[in-house]
């Protein structure tokens, strides 16, 4: 990983849950990302970054995404100021807390619920054919 990227973050106001390996996985754009967030937010908690299911063309999966929950602010605040500083791409908030953010295109933006992956097959369904058809 660049020491200059991890350099440009506090160790002291970034913790990770257990299943986080750390930010080696990260494009150094996505650790300037972190940096910066940081700075602006305070203290997170990082949930996760390039491991982990994701949808199948997710931002993690190429190192350019993290979730994350805010320890100084409130997830709708901290969603707020991510999509106000001009590195962040996407920006997505969930109902348990965390906020999702990325350096991806600009335009993705929402806030949801995490699906249990013991969904009903008929709300499984449901979602894959709005995902097919765009809506």
């Amino acid at each position: 990983m660049p020491a200059v990227a991890l350099a440009n973050i506090p160790s002291e106001k970034i913790s990770f849950q257990p299943q986080v390996k750390g930010l080696g996985c990260l494009k150094p754009e996505t650790l300037a990302m972190v940096a910066e967030l940081i700075a602006k937010i305070g203290p997170i908690q990082i949930t996760s970054t390039c491991g982990g299911r994701h949808a199948r063309h997710s931002q993690h999966y190429s190192g350019k995404a993290i979730d994350f929950r805010p320890l100084g602010t409130s997830p709708r605040k901290a969603a707020a100021i991510a999509r106000a500083l001009e590195n962040v791409g996407g920006v997505g908030t969930y109902s348990n807390g965390l906020v999702h953010a990325d350096i991806g295109e600009r335009e993705v933006s929402w806030h949801g619920q995490k699906r249990s992956r013991y969904a009903s097959a008929g709300k499984r369904s449901r979602y894959a054919k709005l995902a097919r058809n765009g809506g």
